[in-house]
């Protein structure tokens, strides 16, 4: 019989173990690279934004959220300040006389002031109300929020929109150019020719820097308001239309919608905080009762000692008005925040008006330039570029087609641009919260 020796199977062992170890020492390797790939596909998803996009990733940034979250616990907490019972008392007394007759007494009391006039109530009541009114600023804030950053979208898709269209219009005056060599290869043309459309393309191409500049300025804006990681801003691309796709409310319907807005609501919560402290205030004629019960000891020496109780009932006299202060200051803030109201009120029906006028306007005027003036615009630049290919027509015939073709493109988008920039102040206006 052969013998079996263990050998082999010690051998097989340090495979494994090499390869145990291997794994250890490529583990934090592997590790950072997962961490790269997720930065990647972090990255990745930020190359695309929409306008819903944004808007949501600048409400959902942790600094709006500490702020306005913040503001209301803040009024929340003075709420229950002034709103909280006083403590009660606890009172011990001895008093001692000394002699023959001598005796010891001792009382033990606890004792509790009530307000009858419910002052602390109202002025509690009233920072319930200055919280209700945090919610609401808080609620106008986030409204705000979401129209810059809409603002901020559109303006950089705006700029990426008018980039691309000089973009295009460079590449017309390449295509020109090709024409041109064409016909100089056959004698057709002269060498002026030639050399005008290479100005034409240096004017554009420095038109099309300055354009992607100011697009790169608005790219920047936006990330820095929807908390884009650094560097994410250089590869952004905006999707989206800059001609709203719908006409506005009617005017009534939109007026009585801005009268819900947060702005609105936050004043009136506030008026009513400042008339409930008023009410406090008048009420200090009313006195506070202080109530007390407790066990009272008598000591009497060599007679013994006796126990019973003590009941008391104390009322403050409001011989002297000293609310005078506190009730001229809640008058004040009710006047003024009673003006603030109606000034507000008025601005919001102008603005809802004017704003209606001037979106549908503007919606109407894009939409009309843009049907009558492109097709014009093609067939000028289809005319132009076959007539010059058959001679018939100029270069500078030929130019003013491609400049009349770009022109109408970028006032076109500076069209829309204008119609969504004053839909978006509309939707502002008449926003009862973000979306």
């Amino acid at each position: 019989m052969r013998r079996v020796h263990p050998a082999p199977i010690a051998a097989s062992k340090k495979p494994a173990v090499g390869r145990f170890l291997l794994a250890l020492l490529l583990l934090p390797s592997i590790a950072g690279a997962q961490v790269e790939a997720t930065r990647a596909d972090e990255a990745a998803r930020a190359t695309s934004l929409t306008a819903e996009e944004a808007v949501r990733r600048a409400l959902a940034r942790a600094p709006l959220a500490d702020t306005i979250r913040g503001a209301i616990d803040a009024e929340r907490g003075g709420a229950r300040t002034l709103g909280a019972y006083p403590n009660p008392q606890i009172t011990y007394l001895r008093e001692q006389t000394f002699g023959t007759l001598g005796t010891g007494e001792d009382y033990l009391s606890v004792s509790q002031v009530i307000d009858l006039g419910n002052r602390r109530g109202l002025r509690g009541e009233a920072g319930e109300r200055r919280a209700n009114a945090a919610v609401h600023e808080g609620a106008a804030a986030r409204v705000e929020v979401a129209a810059d950053a809409r603002l901020r979208f559109y303006e950089a898709l705006h700029r990426q929109e008018r980039a691309a269209a000089l973009r295009a219009w460079i590449g017309r005056i390449e295509a020109a150019l090709t024409i041109v060599e064409r016909r100089t290869a056959r004698g057709d043309t002269a060498l002026y020719d030639r050399r005008r459309l290479e100005r034409e393309r240096i004017v554009a191409e420095g038109r099309a820097q300055t354009e992607e500049a100011a697009r790169d300025h608005a790219r920047a804006r936006l990330a820095a308001l929807v908390g884009l990681p650094d560097g994410a801003a250089e590869g952004l691309t905006l999707e989206g239309r800059l001609l709203p796709d719908d006409e506005p409310a009617v005017v009534p319907a939109l007026r009585a919608t801005a009268y819900r807005g947060p702005r609105l609501q936050a004043v009136a919560e506030r008026l009513r905080a400042a008339d409930l402290e008023l009410t406090s205030a008048m009420r200090w004629w009313l006195p506070d009762l202080r109530l007390e019960a407790g066990w009272k000891g008598v000591d009497a020496g060599s007679q013994g000692r006796t126990d019973g109780f003590l009941l008391g009932a104390t009322l403050t006299l409001p011989l002297w008005d000293a609310s005078g202060g506190l009730r001229l200051n809640a008058t004040g803030e009710a006047r003024a925040l009673g003006g603030r109201r109606a000034l507000l009120e008025s601005e919001l029906a102008g603005e809802v008006a004017g704003l209606h006028a001037e979106a549908t306007r503007l919606g109407q005027a894009a939409r009309r330039f843009r049907e009558d003036a492109r097709s014009a615009s093609a067939d000028l630049v289809r005319i132009a570029t076959a007539g010059y290919q058959g001679g018939e027509m100029t270069l500078l015939e030929l130019l003013d087609a491609y400049r009349g073709a770009g022109d109408d493109e970028l006032t076109a988008l500076d069209l829309d641009h204008a119609a969504r920039r004053t839909r978006i102040e509309l939707d502002r206006t008449t926003a009862t919260e973000a979306p």
